[in-house]
């Protein structure tokens, strides 16, 4: 499908201001307040609506969402169970189960002589 081409013309203020013409805003779906991009492309401008913060956040939030799936399906059934038995705690509790493991235990007696009570 062919994209419609649309020209509109404006003309810049003395302070180098334009205003964005209402066809070309409500094309991009811009708002009073939201980003915009200017890129130059084989000697035009382009302008184009930018990410606001809040598509910014939802866009890494849901890529470190994927991240972390992938990472839950490689886990053995003992890591997703420790994963489950922690979930919620805070980073207080999680410490001090780690410091009480047997394994945390004789690893800090061997490698420095201390013996966790």
């Amino acid at each position: 499908m062919k994209k419609k081409e649309v020209k509109v013309t404006t003309t810049m203020s003395k302070a180098y201001q334009i205003t964005v013409p209402s066809v070309i805003r409500k094309a991009l779906g811009l708002m009073p307040g939201d980003p915009v991009d200017f890129r130059l492309e084989g000697g035009s401008a382009v302008l184009v609506r930018a990410e606001t913060r809040e598509e910014k956040i939802k866009r890494v939030f849901a890529e470190l969402d994927k991240i972390r799936e992938a990472e839950y399906r490689r886990m053995t059934p003992e890591q997703k169970k420790r994963i489950e038995t922690s979930r919620g705690w805070t980073v207080r509790q999680y410490h001090e189960y780690i410091d009480n493991l047997p394994e945390t235990r004789a690893y800090m007696k061997e490698k420095y002589g201390v013996k966790i009570a």
